[in-house]
């Protein structure tokens, strides 16, 4: 762990047991988050990204597999070793997270002042109406109009894009270190996703946090992150920065996501598909997890062999040893 390292995840497994069968949602992952910048985690559904994000925060079900689970590492401490109790002191306040849908997530019988003074109250020893003052403060900063009035509001008496800033205000109102937005602008027009991504941008030059951005999105990746790591199947395909991940992309399955990004072209608008499904976590292929659907995968089905793990193919970016070189 290096001395600017923020987190760092070191060889994370999160399986669940179900039924007879053990579910390798994620296993193996490694990556360090340094201040201030942005760690986007990208892939498909079922790729494992909000398990990871999950783990992070300690709001995992428990029907964990008992396996080496690896190590998160955040302040010189083990988040995988806490209890809840000291989980709770560091979650919602130093390490903070977007879920995906803010109608969902928002509580519908209680308003703004309520959802969002609770974690003041309890993180940062703050009265009712201390924590109702610095709540409608973060409503101002995240761009929601008239702060004073909305703060009374409820969940469904707020559109989409409002609901979305209250999430970020919430996750924002004990000054986080560490942001999780998983999937922050999937429910969102284009208009507002835009707003929301240069929203995030802002605040966190403002207030100088770490942000793991997690979406199937690489458009919005180009846009906010610093470094990209791409799972599939509870994998890590690749990790490099970003301008590596564009630039120059190793894996299949990176070089396929970035094929499937909406075009526009002078004439009308692409739509690619990448085929075939995402595999069941309960039955994963053997060896390589992506060798189902890759493009360049061999006749005698040798990568069913190879066994998954990352090769550091130039400085700071690493590739899956079955994708290193790959279809090139």
């Amino acid at each position: 762990m290096k001395n600017d390292t923020l987190l760092s995840v070191k060889n994370l497994k999160t399986h669940f047991s179900v039924g007879n069968s053990v579910v390798k949602a994620v296993d193996g992952i490694s990556f360090d988050l340094e201040p201030g910048k942005t760690f986007a985690i990208v892939g498909e559904s079922g790729s494992g990204k909000s398990i990871t994000a999950l783990s992070i925060m300690g709001l995992l079900p428990n029907n964990l597999e008992s396996v080496d689970r690896g190590k998160i590492l955040f302040n010189n401490q083990d988040l995988l070793t806490l209890d809840e109790k000291e989980m709770r002191k560091i979650r919602g306040n130093s390490v903070s997270m977007i879920f995906q849908e803010p109608m969902t997530s928002l509580n519908p019988v209680y308003d703004l002042s309520f959802q969002i003074s609770e974690a003041i109250m309890l993180h940062q020893n703050k009265n009712k109406q201390e924590a109702r003052k610095i709540a409608i403060d973060m409503l101002d900063l995240v761009g929601i109009p008239e702060p004073q009035k909305r703060i009374d509001a409820f969940p469904h008496e707020l559109s989409g894009g409002m609901r979305q800033r209250a999430m970020i205000a919430m996750a924002l109102s004990c000054n986080p270190k560490i942001l999780i937005a998983d999937e922050p602008t999937t429910a969102l027009d284009v208009t507002i996703q835009a707003q929301i991504i240069e929203l995030m941008r802002d605040l966190q030059k403002k207030l100088g946090m770490a942000i793991i951005f997690i979406t199937h999105d690489l458009g919005v990746v180009a846009e906010i992150s610093d470094t990209v790591m791409v799972m599939y199947l509870g994998n890590t395909m690749e990790i490099a920065n970003t301008n590596k991940i564009f630039s120059n992309p190793k894996h299949p399955y990176t070089k396929s996501l970035i094929e499937i990004a909406p075009q526009i072209s002078e004439h009308k608008r692409e739509i690619k598909v990448l085929k075939g499904e995402i595999p069941s976590p309960m039955n994963p292929p053997s060896g390589c997890v992506f060798r189902t659907r890759c493009p360049h995968a061999s006749p005698d089905g040798k990568e069913a062999k190879i066994e998954m793990g990352l090769i550091e193919v130039e400085p700071g970016h690493w590739v899956d040893r079955c994708g290193v070189g790959c279809g090139n």
